[in-house]
């Protein structure tokens, strides 16, 4: 959590907010990705228009003074690995829950602008407010060690238990970052990480140029190798290279010969099974319109093929087997 004062208020939105003329000095930011930005509390003025208007709301009976501290901010982020599991609309549900954490627990009205931003290393969010509590402007009132780790249980029981976070060790004595601290941690660690990066591609590189010198030998060893000096020992080359043609070619004409034999017979059974369909259609046909006719030609067919065949006594019922 960071603290600001009035001169302090207009460098923080420049730095959250992003404008077009903004030159960012954190090397960090990637600017093309700037545009992905997007805002979960919009800002309808700048910061201080948005504190002033607020305090004269609260009808304050004391001047306020110089270094008063007008705004409160919060970064909210997790780790990388998090924020990878997540779809984009994830992402800014996530976001969406812990802005609105803050708008209930410190009053929407005392809201400036809640900013996520996705053009550094971790997707994450400023959240800046005023700090007004029971009618008058007092940070401190809201923010002591016991509070901070109030704020910290309560917003794991509302947002982190949700979305599968682990909750900060409680008494814990590790410090809390500031805003400087942190981003100078990130860049830290961006350098160490780019640095391992460089490292595992000088390696590759190193395995690649390895393998490309062995090749180079071998095209070496093999340009080195002499050209058989006696005649016939060149005929001998060229008469094994030539049987080993011709014997490939010989194989391929008997797959494709195979292949034509296999693709005529296909053929041929399939006209044999047309044939034999429609001559089982006209027997259908011709015992359920003629039934004398199909029995005079089943008598005939077992006659030749010398068998005797018995008339049925009902040549409607008869069923012919073969």
């Amino acid at each position: 959590m960071e603290k600001y004062k009035r001169q302090e208020v207009s460098p923080v939105e420049q730095e959250n907010e992003r404008a077009e003329t903004y030159q960012a000095s954190n090397p960090q930011i990637d600017s093309s990705r700037t545009h992905l930005n997007y805002h979960i509390v919009y800002p309808m003025k700048s910061y201080l228009e948005i504190i002033n208007e607020r305090l004269l709301e609260l009808e304050l009976k004391r001047k306020i003074r110089s270094d008063a501290i007008l705004m409160n901010s919060f970064i909210v982020t997790s780790d990388g690995e998090f924020f990878m599991g997540l779809h984009p609309w994830e992402q800014r549900e996530f976001f969406r829950d812990c802005a609105e954490f803050f708008s209930r627990k410190y009053r929407s009205e005392n809201m400036i602008s809640a900013i996520v931003h996705m053009d550094e290393t971790t997707p994450h969010m400023h959240l800046n407010f005023i700090p007004i509590n029971e009618g008058r402007l007092s940070s401190k009132s809201l923010f002591d060690r016991q509070k901070l780790a109030q704020l910290q249980t309560e917003l794991h029981e509302s947002i982190g238990r949700k979305w599968g976070l682990q909750r900060g060790k409680e008494g814990s004595q590790a410090k809390h970052l500031s805003t400087a601290e942190y981003k100078a941690k990130k860049i830290i660690e961006s350098a160490e990480r780019r640095e391992r990066e460089i490292d595992e591609q000088t390696e590759r590189k190193k395995e690649e140029l390895d393998d490309l010198m062995q090749t180079v030998e071998t095209v070496a060893d093999a340009q080195n190798k002499p050209v058989p000096k006696k005649r016939k020992d060149a005929e001998k080359e060229i008469v094994s290279l030539r049987t080993t043609n011709v014997e490939q070619a010989r194989q391929l004409q008997i797959v494709g010969k195979d292949r034509d034999y296999i693709f005529n017979l296909l053929k041929q059974k399939e006209q044999e099974a047309e044939k034999y369909k429609w001559s089982a259609e006209i027997l259908i046909k011709l015992k359920e319109f003629a039934p004398d006719e199909f029995e005079y030609v089943q008598r005939l067919a077992s006659e030749r093929k010398g068998q005797k065949s018995k008339p049925s006594s009902s040549s409607k019922n008869n069923i012919w087997t073969k």
